[in-house]
């Protein structure tokens, strides 16, 4: 059953906007992880703010609870966010965060190249030209310095997060518009959190079950994790891949914007960065622009084709 109709949601809430919101929070979210992994280990923290989303969003959705074919995507698509949590955390261990951004930042052009790749759907102009700019922004807010080439373990492990970013985009944009987005986002989560547990379970990693400050940042997280993932199917039941990952492109915007409230200035390269992924986020509303104004005069071009007329 398809959940989404071609005019579903007009006079609505754009999704887009949806999306835009989505990334806000995920860049409020920034100082509350810092300050929850200062008391405990990244896999706990995802598992348990996972595990809280899930329990949230199961109690909004009861008594209807995800079904089979909701787990089946859910477990693709909660595998691929765990792998991208787990290796971007990892490879955090040995490079600067600035690094890390940079090569987290290639899931960008790389959605549109596993498309073409896997489902041979090419970008169009507007596409392309909205990856390009979003990169390049991202680049501008990564600030990498030299060596980029000279590739590390944790380099590595970064690029494959990226990957798995890129994965889980466009398994979302697949799945989302057949399933219903509140049970999908609950069976997401689900996986996550069971896999997050698990993999800290294995790692022995300590968990500051007594320590309210923890639980504090972890509850809050869970909170917002709710909110971000039931948006972010709902939004890409309605919003294409490819422009999906253009528009999440704005989460380092906000996490600058927070760093700069903290106390943490943004220079030049930061500014210039944000203008830059907006700019790529706007390219879509105008070639509709474009094509809107360029519409009218076909008709009218026909029509005196047929009456005989020439071209003024």
């Amino acid at each position: 059953m398809t959940y989404t109709t071609a005019t579903e949601g007009r006079g609505k809430l754009p999704p887009e906007l949806v999306l835009v919101l989505i990334t806000m929070i995920w860049g409020f979210t920034f100082l509350v992880i810092k300050l929850g992994l200062a008391h405990g280990g990244a896999l706990a923290l995802v598992g348990l703010r996972f595990a809280i989303g899930a329990g949230l969003l199961a109690l909004i959705a009861r008594p209807s609870f995800p079904r089979l074919a909701e787990w089946r995507a859910g477990f693709f698509i909660g595998a691929s966010l765990f792998a991208g949590y787990a290796l971007q955390a990892q490879g955090l261990t040995a490079i600067a965060s600035s690094r890390s951004a940079f090569f987290t930042a290639l899931y960008v052009p790389l959605v549109p190249m596993l498309q073409l790749l896997f489902f041979r759907k090419p970008p169009g102009w507007a596409g392309l030209l909205a990856i390009i700019l979003a990169f390049a922004g991202l680049v501008l807010l990564a600030h990498p310095k030299g060596g980029v080439l000279q590739l590390s373990g944790g380099d590595i492990l970064t690029l494959a997060a990226a990957l798995a970013c890129a994965v889980e985009i466009i398994l979302l944009s697949r799945h989302a518009p057949r399933c219903n987005p509140l049970r999908l986002a609950i069976a997401q989560m689900c996986v996550v959190a069971l896999l997050s547990l698990g993999a800290n379970l294995l790692t022995g990693a300590a968990v500051p079950w007594s320590y309210p400050p923890f639980w504090y940042s972890t509850i809050a997280l869970g909170v917002a994790t709710s909110v971000i993932m039931f948006g972010q199917a709902w939004g890409q039941a309605r919003v294409p891949a490819l422009r999906a990952s253009v528009i999440f492109a704005m989460e380092p915007v906000w996490a600058g914007a927070v760093g700069a409230l903290a106390g943490d200035p943004m220079g030049l390269s930061t500014v210039a960065g944000a203008g830059m992924i907006v700019a790529g986020i706007l390219t879509e509303p105008f070639r509709r622009l474009l094509r809107r104004q360029a519409a009218p005069r076909a008709p009218a071009r026909a029509a005196r084709r047929t009456s005989g007329g020439t071209p003024g």
